[in-house]
């Protein structure tokens, strides 16, 4: 099953102006992988006029396995703006794992590759340059996910004891907007914080107030987009923050501008 794009744009920096440049589509994962993936994501583009385009991408609590141009990278969980400049012709297929969904496949604490980007035959072995060089070949790369979850299938892997739990926090966090500090998030879990913070540490990579701190910038950026008025106020009180002010600093740090500019359609730097 195919998911339209302008379903959710949450992360991607002014979409408007890239879906002028490029194409998203995503699809759904098979019922058999869901515990491991949230999405597979195809994005293409065809700026051989001379055009070029830089997207910048504010990422999720997620892992990617990323595939283009004959190559598999591993692109784990970063606290890190992502930007990608899009040139010439290409495509590029992506995996997008769940938040926990990683962690029974690398073997090891997540938080152990947290920020960085690797060679995915390091995780997946030399196998997945196989896939990559057949994905490589595709004209388009939209009709090439059985490929994918046949690999992913190949290992066996299964869900971790926790894999489960860990992804309903996160998902949970995304969804309840009154949950502002790690310790009611522990409070509604049952559990102390420091157990919660080893917890995310190990399934997750990064920690919880990571977590919630990232999914407000993700609401505060997708009102921005589809709202022409918005009480920042309000919504800082909302999403807890101390006042308005800290909601912009943390918003412009993040993103590189303030939300009302951002709700401008304007350029960061500019």
């Amino acid at each position: 099953m195919t998911r339209p794009a302008e379903q959710d744009t949450r992360g991607i920096v002014d979409p408007r102006a890239g879906f002028e440049r490029f194409t998203l589509t995503r699809h759904e994962p098979s019922a058999d992988l869901a515990w491991a993936v949230d999405r597979y994501w195809v994005v293409r583009w065809d700026l051989r006029d001379g055009d070029s385009y830089e997207q910048r991408v504010i990422p999720h609590p997620a892992t990617h396995l990323v595939f283009e141009a004959g190559a598999a990278t591993v692109e784990a969980i970063s606290p890190h703006e992502f930007v990608r400049r899009l040139e010439g012709r290409g495509q590029v297929l992506g995996v997008k794992f769940r938040p926990a969904g990683f962690r029974p496949f690398l073997r090891g604490a997540m938080a152990d590759i947290a920020g960085q980007r690797s060679a995915a035959s390091v995780v997946f072995g030399a196998g997945v340059d196989d896939v990559a060089r057949v994905l490589g070949g595709a004209d388009d790369v939209n009709g090439c996910t059985a490929v994918v979850e046949d690999f992913l299938r190949s290992f066996g892997t299964r869900p971790l004891s926790r894999t489960a739990a860990l992804n309903a926090v996160v998902e949970l966090v995304v969804a309840d907007k009154s949950l502002t500090r790690v310790g009611d998030l522990a409070e509604r879990l049952g559990m102390n914080t420091r157990t919660l913070q080893r917890l995310f540490a190990d399934h997750v990579g990064l920690s919880p107030k990571w977590v919630i701190n990232r999914s407000r910038i993700h609401e505060v950026a997708d009102l921005a987009t589809r709202q022409e008025s918005i009480d920042w106020a309000a919504l800082a009180v909302e999403l807890g923050y101390s006042d308005q002010s800290h909601l912009v600093r943390d918003f412009t740090a993040t993103v590189g501008m303030p939300p009302g500019r951002y709700s401008r359609g304007s350029t960061p730097g500019a």
